[in-house]
């Protein structure tokens, strides 16, 4: 076919590039402006990936995966309640775009001893949240994960450790009101008062602070306090999880004192580090199955969701923008025995458009997940079969395909993946016109910190080179300072395609900094970004229309850029209140076009100021309220957002949340405008099982969309029900 062909359906391929590169856009505005309380339904993929509650040396331990990694910004409450909510800023590493519900949930395991009802990813003004609710009140410490891609919760409640390896016994004066065992870390008292709150803090468990206090003790002239700080700081390192600094403060302290009780207790737990080093380290138990034994459970949710948006208009009445029903299913199956775990995954969504059909915005049955997963603990191997989606190793989503992993010593782990990419906004069927196959080695943890992988991967769209890149993942596991590196290189365009840095530093008082800078190519860069615009549905398709031109120069021409940074800071005022700020800046490249893709000019630097006020049990013992400013610069125009986004709990079983948005716009070239966005969600959990939910909205700005008048009115419902089981 000539390339007169091409023009035949440049209009269409020009509107599907400008969606794509909107699309772009959009990520970069998100971080900027946040989700419109119009827009019911969010453009993300499936976060969530797994829920797992397990037992560790201090309690149980409920292990979230996502779907890519995400960086934690703060969370409410600090310590203690029957909710805790955790706002997370996800990298968008592999992360699908598409229609979902405004939240979603993942079924679990579920026990008697943990008090777990609910686990949540929810889309809202105030940013994306994880979100995990008990039946009761509970103490919690937070974790990172080891990879940022998971969340780890430590339940605190009725904790014990093994009493041949028990700390000395302390005796500490019973405390007056409710007081924190690391109030000293900020001043500079008498030893007698370092030292009875450095023993609080052990009774307490709380790591951190011990080891500031007993720091402090070390750093003391009087030596008295010697020998049951050195103790102590080992066993801090130890139940944080750093073996490697406690074998070495153990060692220091049998150098220094190697005989007396104190001795004894240090070479005991120095000799079961030294063990435990010597194979690979148990992982946590399900906390309901017995060892020795098997366990065969399935649970899952199903849920039903109706969306409409629409416009008020006086001369045309009301005016549909969105109007489309959700059906979701999830199921997972689990069989555990002494040797083997086996987990079966099934979730899919049929979505059902009501409005005229726009591009790819019809009806659309879409399977996320359908694989099997099996570990075998005696050899090391595992292996994940089926559609899946991955955010490591070089790939980049959702795919058909296999995963193999063996892990040959306790920290060295090699994998192999291959697979058919799924066509994102397509059908459920898999792109068999691409293939790709790719190799890693994972890494660590070396001194307790660091960790990482290495990776090849290659892939090939119609017998021709796709994408060939080379990279890997550097992890700073440190609790105080973790840091999350991420590089992809492309070989075969010699472009890097992703540089990407996440860091933060927590302070003693609970203040934490955090750090992120992204250097991406939107869309990945691959051969088969030629098909962008171009009306063809494949490369394949467009090999034979475009055969006279150079197609690695039209990919690269059709790629965007995107690059954002980002510093911020949380710092609690109370233990029921904290502020945050951060700064943003992002860019979103300009591309230079081809035959039959207009050139897209970029976005220009954006710049944004936030600030945000956290208050927990403010009105009411177990709400969240969530107060937000922000002030940003774009291309086109500034605008002021303030935002207020609650949490009420009315009972045990029904919460009311509010929320208000209200923007200024100062236009370059136009008038200001005005919007006022108020909303409502009602959730109402039935028998434990089911939950009934009511989400709607009013919009009103002073600018009209439809031509003759003065302002526009606007609002959106969502009604649905998720029943879990």
């Amino acid at each position: 076919m000539s390339t007169l062909a091409l023009h035949d359906s440049a209009h269409r391929g020009g509107l599907l590039a400008g969606r794509a590169l909107l699309r772009a856009l959009v990520a970069s505005l998100w971080l900027l402006a946040g989700r419109s309380a119009l827009a019911a339904v969010p453009a993300g993929g499936q976060m969530l990936d797994d829920v797992r509650v397990e037992s560790g040396e201090q309690g149980a331990v409920i292990h979230v995966e996502l779907a890519s990694p995400v960086r934690v910004i703060r969370h409410a409450p600090a310590e203690q309640g029957d909710v805790l909510r955790l706002w997370v800023i996800p990298t968008d590493a592999g992360r699908e775009q598409g229609v979902a519900a405004p939240r979603e949930s993942r079924r679990w395991q579920e026990s008697g001893e943990v008090p777990l009802q609910e686990v949540l990813y929810e889309y809202g003004t105030a940013g994306e949240q994880l979100v995990l609710r008990f039946s009761r009140p509970v103490r919690f410490r937070l974790k990172p994960g080891q990879d940022f891609r998971s969340v780890d919760v430590q339940l605190l409640d009725g904790t014990a450790g093994d009493s041949a390896t028990a700390p000395m016994a302390m005796p500490v004066p019973a405390a007056k009101g409710k007081k924190s065992c690391d109030v000293l870390l900020g001043r500079n008292p008498p030893p007698s008062e370092l030292l009875e709150g450095a023993r609080r803090c052990v009774v307490q468990e709380d790591w951190a602070a011990v080891l500031g206090l007993y720091g402090k003790l070390l750093q003391q002239p009087d030596t008295a306090y010697q020998a049951e700080a050195l103790e102590m700081v080992g066993l801090a390192r130890e139940r944080s999880g750093q073996p490697f600094r406690a074998k070495s403060e153990y060692e220091k302290y049998l150098s220094i004192y190697p005989k007396g009780e104190g001795a004894v207790r240090v070479r005991q737990r120095l000799d079961a580090l030294e063990s435990a080093g010597a194979q690979p380290q148990p992982k946590l138990k399900p906390v309901s199955v017995d060892e020795g034994r098997n366990s065969w459970e399935t649970f899952g949710s199903f849920s039903q969701y109706y969306f409409r948006e629409a416009l008020i208009s006086d001369r045309q009445g009301e005016v549909a923008q969105q109007s489309l029903f959700l059906t979701n299913l999830d199921v997972t199956s689990r069989l555990r025995t002494p040797r083997f775990d086996v987990r079966g995954q099934f979730d899919a969504r049929y979505r059902q458009n009501f409005l005229p059909v726009t591009f790819n915005e019809n009806d659309q049955f879409r399977v996320s997940n359908a694989f099997v997963d099996i570990a075998d603990r005696q050899l090391g191997l595992s292996g994940r079969l089926g559609r899946q989606s991955r955010a490591s190793g070089g790939v980049m989503g959702r795919f058909d395909g296999g995963v193999v992993s063996y892990r040959f010593n306790p920290q060295w782990q090699a994998t192999v993946v291959g697979g058919f990419p799924v066509r994102p906004y397509r059908s459920t069927a898999p792109d068999w016109d691409k293939s790709f196959a790719g190799i890693s080695l994972e890494y660590g943890p070396f001194a307790d910190y660091f960790a990482g992988n290495v990776f090849f991967i290659n892939q090939v769209a119609s017998g021709r080179t796709d994408r060939r890149a080379v990279g890997g993942e550097f992890r700073y596991q440190h609790p105080v300072h973790p840091v999350f590196t991420l590089l992809d290189y492309d070989v075969y365009f010699n472009a890097l395609n992703t540089a990407q840095v996440m860091a933060n530093w927590n302070f003693d008082n609970g203040a934490i900094v955090t750090f992120t800078a992204d250097y991406r190519k939107t869309p990945y860069l691959s051969t088969s970004n030629v098909v962008i615009g171009s009306g063809a549905d494949s490369l394949q398709d467009a090999l034979f229309r475009q055969s006279d031109y150079n197609l690695a120069a039209i990919a690269e021409d059709n790629t965007a850029t995107f690059k954002t940074a980002s510093v911020g800071g949380i710092m609690p005022l109370t233990p029921r209140l904290q502020v945050n700020g951060d700064v943003t800046v992002t860019d979103l490249s300009a591309t230079k076009g081809s035959p039959w893709v207009t050139p897209y000019q970029g976005s220009g630097v954006q710049v944004s100021y936030a600030g945000q006020l956290i208050a927990s049990s403010l009105f009411q013992e177990g709400d969240i309220w969530n107060f937000g400013l922000r002030y940003s610069t774009q291309q086109i125009n500034d605008y002021i957002s303030l935002f207020v986004d609650g949490r009420h709990p009315v009972t045990p079983d029904i919460r009311l949340d509010p929320r208000l948005r209200v923007d200024y716009f100062t236009s370059f070239d136009g008038p200001s405008v005005w919007r006022v966005r108020p909303g409502l969600r009602f959730n109402y959990r039935v028998a434990g099982k089911l939950n009934l939910e009511l989400e709607g909205g009013f919009e009103y700005a002073n600018q009209p969309v439809f031509k003759d008048e003065r302002d526009t009115t606007g609002y959106y419902i969502s009604a649905g029900y998720r029943w879990d089981f």
